[in-house]
């Protein structure tokens, strides 16, 4: 939390910007309070182009494409161990693996679980009215 105190969670090594790559990354904490980078603005002056007003905020990533081939592979070694006896060595990583689908299902919906339609589409999320159940806000696409 960039407080020097609390223990660490999830650092944030991407952050939408001009030089976006697996190689050229810098890793950040998901709450910004400003303390740490830039005076005033913390390390979001490095994605915004400089300058601008900045609020201490949380900020994070995710890939669900990675979340989704890590379930795969899961699967596939469950289909393995089963058929060779071996799948209570790895039911604590199934485990695992069956809860991070249960969150994978939140990438499947729009990021602030606004309604799905060509309207808002065109007119942007921010005219979009807020999702009322699972039909109106699934794309049953990873996001």
């Amino acid at each position: 939390q960039e407080d020097g105190t609390s223990t660490p969670s999830y650092i944030n090594t991407f952050q939408r910007g001009s030089e976006e790559s697996v190689w050229d990354t810098v890793p950040q904490p998901d709450w910004d309070t400003l303390a740490k980078g830039q005076s005033g603005s913390g390390y979001l002056d490095l994605f915004n182009n400089g300058g601008g007003s900045f609020a201490a905020q949380y900020k994070y990533t995710d890939a669900p494409d990675a979340d989704a081939r890590l379930i795969q592979a899961a699967y596939w070694a469950q289909q393995y161990a089963t058929a060779q006896g071996n799948q209570s060595q790895i039911s604590s990583t199934l485990s695992d693996a069956a809860k991070l689908g249960d969150y994978l299902r939140y990438s499947m919906f729009d990021k602030y679980f606004k309604q799905i339609s060509a309207s808002c589409s065109q007119n942007g999320s921010v005219a979009c009215p807020a999702g009322t159940s699972k039909s109106n806000e699934d794309t049953y696409l990873l996001s």
